[in-house]
């Protein structure tokens, strides 16, 4: 487990269950691992070198004290505390002041206070509801409708005439299978979340056969989305650029008129075609 302290009596828990990092606070939503690994590494690999200071009085100059610092990093395992750090002061860029409680020396080591943040949703897993965009079987949006065939996703009323403009199916596919969302609101559904009023809703079928739905709402005066996702029981706050990308999708943008080649054209022109008999008499006549 990881605990980290700011000194302003606000304090996070990261806990690892099985292979992934959770929030205990937040009853156990998914963590950021990619994040809490990096710190973790960081640590890990400290080179504390000559110390910047080594009497008891300098703890409080560059605020590594154990009652006044910037952050305290505790790592433990089960009940046993493996290690703890007191972050104090910037010496210079990317740099902090480090000291090991029950010592004396200070250091400067490499590492951002901005690592170590103490808002949950600094941590949370940005990423809880992305998907593979290759898992994607069918998206029902407002405007059209999109399913994977032998060429890959297209709108499902492609005339004979029309094709996909393949790169931007891809980028519809890539927004809705990709979306991150800001934070975590909470699992009590509150009346000025709207949802009664969405502004948008849609589906998604993977190819495993699992359906998706999404309900997306705007509170008033808030620059930010609602979302209400059969994935998970908690309300969620995602950015107001990443639903508009999803919101303008327009049918006439991905799709377009087929272009026919020359060979094509003459096969379909009766001018063109050529009448064997009357081209073979012309040959004996010649």
């Amino acid at each position: 487990a990881v605990k980290i302290e700011d000194g302003e009596d606000k304090s996070l828990a990261l806990k690892k269950e099985g292979s992934a990092w959770t929030l205990p606070t937040m009853d156990g939503f998914p963590a950021d691992g990619n994040a809490v690994d990096r710190l973790l590494e960081k640590v890990e690999r400290l080179e504390r070198g000559w110390p910047v200071a080594t009497t008891s009085g300098a703890a409080k100059r560059f605020m590594v004290a154990e009652d006044d610092f910037e952050r305290k990093i505790t790592l433990s395992k089960g009940d046993n505390v493996i290690a703890s750090l007191l972050v104090g002061s910037s010496p210079g860029l990317r740099k902090v002041h480090l000291r090991l409680p029950g010592e004396d020396e200070v250091y400067a080591v490499e590492l951002n206070t901005y690592e170590m943040e103490t808002e949950e949703d600094d941590w949370i897993d940005k990423s809880v509801l992305s998907f593979k965009a290759e898992e994607v079987a069918r998206i029902e949006l407002p405007s059209l409708t999109l399913v994977r065939g032998e060429e890959g996703m297209a709108p499902d009323d492609l005339a004979e005439d029309e094709e996909a403009v393949k790169e931007e199916v891809e980028r519809v596919v890539d927004r809705v299978a990709g979306l991150k969302i800001r934070s975590v609101l909470g699992k009590e559904k509150k009346p000025e979340y709207r949802q009664e009023e969405p502004d948008m809703k849609y589906r998604v079928e993977l190819a495993s056969g699992e359906n998706r739905e999404y309900v997306f709402s705007k509170p008033e005066d808030e620059n930010h989305y609602v979302l209400k996702s059969t994935e998970r029981e908690e309300y969620l706050s995602v950015d107001t650029w990443v639903v508009d990308r999803i919101k303008e999708v327009e049918r006439n943008k991905l799709v377009r008129k087929k272009v026919e080649t020359e060979a094509e054209e003459k096969e379909d022109d009766p001018e063109s075609s050529v009448d064997v008999g009357t081209a073979a008499e012309k040959s004996e006549g010649s």
